[in-house]
Order: C-alpha cells, then structure tokens, then sequence
C-alpha cells in the first residue's frame, strides 16, 4: 500500500513538471535573429546638381588594390526636386533612384568605387569596419524584432574616417 501511495506521489509530482515545463519553457525560448548590415550614408556637397545627378555604384572584392573586374554595379539617378528651404548644395545617395543593377548602398564586407560620370570622379571607399552587433537573441516568434550591425568606420580615398556618414565634397 505505502509503494502504491509513492508511485502516486511521483506520478502527480511528474505530471505537474511536465505541465510547468509546457507553460514555463515557450515563453523562455529565445532565437538568435541575425543583424543586417547598416549602409553608409553618403551625401554629396557643394555639387551643381548636373554633375552629381548620375552615380555608378561599383562592388569589389575587399583588398582589391587594381579595382578592374567589378563584382556588380548599379546606375543610380538623382530625380528629386529641390525644395526650398532645404540645401541645394547637398544630395543624399540614399534618395536616389535605381536604374540598373540592384546595389543600393555601400555597407560592409567589400570595396567599393563611386563614379560620377559627369565630372569624370572616381571615389574609392575601403576597410569598412562595423560593430560587433552579428546578432541578437528574441523571443521564439517574435518576428518583427530587427536588427542592425553599424558601420563603426572606413577610410575613403585612403583617408581614415570615424563615423558612418561620407560627405564627398566638390
């Protein structure tokens, strides 16, 4: 009788783990959700429009000293009017339109050239560094929780900057 009343205990102290394990284990479950990279924000200042309002984006392999085989490229056009009120001199990259290809910025893990067709300019950006941010943990369906991994850096034209702005200047 005294085993009976044991295995009973132990039956009902089982099925109340496994019902506090089915309430308490879903809202604990967490998943890694991987970052996007951030892209760098490029503005061109001090520009008539007429020679910024084409732009040729340009990917290469990183440490591709040469730059000759491109890994893809993009057309982008500037269509936006100019308000006033706003600067006139200053054009941002992120409002241009796409005409060709499908790269839309530059962001981390490549080189990257920057052609203005109508000035003849070539502007080269490389060792794009970004922060730590790989990834982050949410809870178990959550989808709508994003992430970004920042630019921390670059150099352009060979020059070291801090920051995840370009100001490319006349």
């Amino acid at each position: 009788m005294r085993h009976s009343k044991m295995k009973m205990t132990g039956r009902i102290i089982n099925a109340l783990l496994i019902v506090a394990a089915v309430l308490v284990l879903p809202s604990c479950c967490k998943k890694r959700t991987f970052c996007s990279n951030e892209q760098l924000k490029i503005a061109f200042t001090g520009f008539d429009r007429s020679s910024i309002r084409t732009v040729i984006l340009k990917r290469y392999t990183p440490g591709d000293k040469e730059k000759i085989k491109a890994l893809d490229s993009a057309q982008l056009v500037n269509n936006t009017p100019v308000t006033v009120g706003s600067k006139p001199d200053t054009s941002w990259l992120g409002n241009y339109t796409i005409t060709s290809g499908s790269l839309q910025g530059i962001s981390y893990g490549n080189d990257w050239v920057v052609f203005l067709p109508a000035i003849n300019r070539t502007i080269r950006f490389t060792d794009i560094y970004e922060g730590d941010n790989r990834y982050t943990k949410v809870k178990c369906g959550d989808n709508d929780t994003k992430c970004v991994n920042n630019i921390k850096s670059y150099a352009i034209e060979g020059f070291w900057v801090e920051s995840n702005i370009a100001y490319i200047k006349k």
